[in-house]
């Protein structure tokens, strides 16, 4: 179990998302679930459908096969398949977001975070928490992805390591709840089977994310020396580009976190000076 193979000094969320699409300034979540794990174990199993507000496209609803009669249809009946592990709970109804974003941020704070290319869910989750008014990030939790233990230069996706690592296909993909079971299926099998991984968090995430600076990866420190990873100045250090480059950032639709260290770096403002 989760709890047995890493130290554990606060909540691990393994979560996962189904949206509209992939776009969180413009994507909405439709399903959310989550396992909750701590030092005694897991502590909490969660999912429900949300009403993204706007309509699903063709294309999300090949993914995970949640279409707008189906949400209107729960919504009608006053079900919706909200569960928790140790209990016969039923939630009536299937929420906008808005309605659960509160209890979630209070949920997810002072917690750390792990799924299948879990980044994207963080993001499009912090742009949903926007949208509804709530202050709420992720920049102190330790992040754990499956994807990224395993180090593979060719991406896989979460079929692949559960075949690999659990021997039987994960049959039911892209459901929020039962990738979450598969994510921490697969992690706690990833971390039986490589035993030179780091059990401390802290290290973990050092390891799955060398000197990232924001959430995309687009400002590292590289050999002790903040640097610039995408675009014109690829591989320069941010001390030496050009402050212009820096109000292009700014007026552009760039995320916060990108934004905040050009914002620091027009005053020479430096990560890691």
């Amino acid at each position: 179990m989760i709890n047995q193979l890493l130290t554990l000094t606060r909540p691990l969320f393994v979560l996962d998302t189904e949206t509209t699409g992939t776009d969180p300034k413009k994507d909405r979540i439709v399903e959310i679930g989550f396992q909750q794990w701590t030092a005694e174990g897991m502590t909490k199993e969660w999912r429900s459908l949300i009403n993204p507000g706007i309509s699903i496209p063709d294309s999300a609803v090949r993914v995970h096969g949640i279409t707008d009669y189906r949400i209107a249809m729960c919504a009608d009946c006053g079900f919706d398949q909200s569960s928790h592990v140790g209990g016969n709970h039923e939630f009536k109804a299937v929420y906008y977001f808005k309605q659960l974003a509160a209890n979630l941020a209070k949920g997810f704070t002072d917690c750390d975070f792990g799924g299948m290319n879990i980044r994207f869910d963080l993001r499009i989750l912090a742009a949903e928490m926007k949208r509804a008014g709530i202050e709420w990030g992720y920049s102190t939790a330790r992040i754990v992805d499956n994807n990224r233990l395993e180090q593979l230069a060719i991406p896989r996706d979460l079929g692949h390591l559960h075949e690999k690592y659990v021997g039987k296909k994960h049959d039911d993909a892209h459901g929020a709840l039962s990738d979450v079971r598969a994510s921490a299926t697969v992690l706690v099998k990833q971390l039986e089977t490589h035993e030179a991984l780091p059990r401390d968090l802290d290290l973990l995430h050092a390891q799955q994310w060398p000197g990232w600076l924001c959430d995309g990866g687009e400002f590292r420190i590289v050999n002790g020396v903040a640097t610039c990873q995408f675009g014109k100045w690829r591989g320069k250090a941010m001390k030496d580009i050009d402050r212009s480059y820096y109000d292009w950032l700014l007026s552009n639709d760039f995320p916060d976190d990108v934004k905040a260290l050009a914002a620091a770096a027009k005053l020479g403002k430096f990560p890691g000076a």
